[in-house]
Formats: C-alpha cells, sequence, structure tokens
C-alpha cells in the first residue's frame, strides 16, 4: 500500500477540510446584533419594520407573577401577514420577579430571570411565516455570566456574551454613560440597562437559550419575536457573524500543520 507523500498529505487534507468547512459553515445563518439608544426599554416597532410589506411583531410583557404558558406572543405588529402568529413555550430555570432595581421595565409588572442554571424559548409560527428571524429585549442588569444562545433545532447560530456590549458602550459605574443604572430608578448604577435586537439577516432562529452561571441572575423584560421581509437591522450594531467558528480552528490547525512539514531539514554534519 502507498503511503501519501508530504505534499499529497496536506492536499488530501485541505480537501477534505474545505469539504467540511463548507457543510458546516451552510449552517451557519449572518446574525446581527444591535442596541437601541439608552434607556430605550421597548421595542420601536415603526423602526423595525420601516417600509417592509411584510412584517409580524410580537411582543411578551410578563403581566403576571407566572410563567407565560405556551401560546402566541401578543401581536403588536401585523403587516401584510393577516392570520399570522409567533407562539412561545418557556422551559427551564426560568422565574418571575417582581419588579426591583434589577428588573421591571416601566419601573412596574414582572419579569424573567435565572440564576446558576438556563432557561429556554421555543418558537414555532403559522399563518404563513416561514420563521423567525428577529428577536428583542430588555435587557436589564447586565452582567459577565449573561449568555444568550441562538439555534435552529441543535444548530448553534449565534452566541451573545456581555463583553460584545461593554466594549462598545463602556464599562459601569460611569455618570456620563447613560447605559449604566436603572433608568426607571436611578439604582444599580454599576451594571448596564439596554434594549437589544437580534437579527438573522439568512434564515431562521426557533431556540434561544438564557444562560446564568452564577447567582447575578440574567434580567429582562418585553421580549419580542417577530418575522420582517426583508430583514433590515437598525440601531447600533455589536456584531454580526456567522457559527460555529470550528472551521477556522481547522484551517489554523492544517496551516500550522503545512509550516511544519515545509521546515528545511537539519543538515547533518558527520
Amino acid at each position: 500500500m502507498k503511503l501519501f507523500g508530504a505534499k499529497s498529505g496536506v492536499k488530501f487534507v485541505l480537501t477534505v477540510l474545505i469539504c467540511v468547512g463548507s457543510a458546516v459553515m451552510l449552517h451557519g445563518d449572518t446574525m446581527v446584533a444591535t442596541f437601541d439608544p439608552a434607556k430605550t426599554q421597548a421595542p420601536n416597532t415603526t423602526t423595525l419594520c420601516g417600509s417592509d410589506p411584510v412584517c409580524w411583531i410580537g411582543e411578551q410583557t410578563f403581566p403576571t407573577a407566572s410563567v407565560p404558558a405556551a401560546g402566541n406572543f401578543p401581536t403588536l405588529v401585523s403587516k401584510g401577514a393577516a392570520g399570522a402568529q409567533i407562539a412561545g413555550t418557556y422551559s427551564g430555570g426560568i422565574t418571575i420577579s417582581n419588579t426591583y432595581e434589577w428588573g421591571g421595565a416601566g419601573g412596574a409588572g414582572y419579569y424573567p430571570t435565572v440564576s446558576n442554571s438556563s432557561y429556554t424559548l421555543t418558537l414555532t409560527t403559522s399563518g404563513g411565516l416561514p420563521g423567525v428571524n428577529y428577536f428583542g429585549m430588555w435587557l436589564s442588569a447586565l452582567d459577565s455570566a449573561n449568555e444568550l444562545q441562538f439555534y435552529e433545532g441543535s444548530v448553534l447560530l449565534y452566541t451573545f456574551t456581555p463583553t460584545m456590549f461593554v466594549s462598545l458602550v463602556g464599562p459601569c459605574p460611569n455618570a456620563s454613560n447613560a447605559f449604566c443604572g436603572n433608568p426607571n430608578n436611578q439604582e444599580d448604577a454599576n451594571e448596564q440597562f439596554a434594549f437589544l435586537n437580534f437579527y438573522d439577516e439568512t434564515g431562521y432562529f426557533n431556540k434561544i437559550v438564557f444562560s446564568e452561571s452564577d447567582s447575578s441572575g440574567l434580567e429582562s423584560d418585553n421580549q419580542t419575536v417577530g418575522y420582517m421581509n426583508p430583514v433590515v437591522p437598525t440601531g447600533t450594531p455589536i456584531a454580526a457573524t456567522p457559527e460555529p467558528a470550528s472551521f477556522v480552528l481547522l484551517l489554523i490547525g492544517v496551516l500550522a500543520l503545512l509550516g511544519v512539514m515545509r521546515r528545511p531539514k537539519a543538515i547533518s554534519l558527520r
């Protein structure tokens, strides 16, 4: 059996990785995250829908102390989408808290939170909507253990981490940073409060996982879902990147291997 030579072996590995990488990237939607002006706590439906001929937006405001039952999000906008609905099911470690310094949009009502755990929002569409390509929420009391992950089935499309946001608006406390502190009660000046938007420009997602790895809590409110056609992100961009990034790591490994295999042989002096 003839073994691969160094050059042919590298070519073979590169070919395989390119094919595998292409297959992986087919699952990586282009996700764009943005944030609205400081002190915004609810979705701006006029801006979101713009001049789109088709736009459906629904919002869960958590009006009671109970986890919302599985069902349709209350409709805010139904433009060119008569009879359309997006339904959501909450599962996992979600709890509902009363308004406090860390949450409660508008300074009243209730808000969802999770600590040392995670919860999942599973989404389905009906009435002709092909999928969900927008999610927004008021993320209050942002901390370093907060994380959001967007999935299409079992495929991870995008991960949001707090450092993406903090690096743009600046750390807290800071009296000149309008994102520092709860705009409803001027408390918790050590953390950021902002309305975030997540757009899928090239596909759809049907599951969002909210995670908090310690006891500090992931708080949010006014969770908003939608379908828009076309997708036109608004707000200040935070990040735009496809997932997974494993293909990049594979290529780095191959380049390192290629460098080793092309290293000149040492001259033996006898």
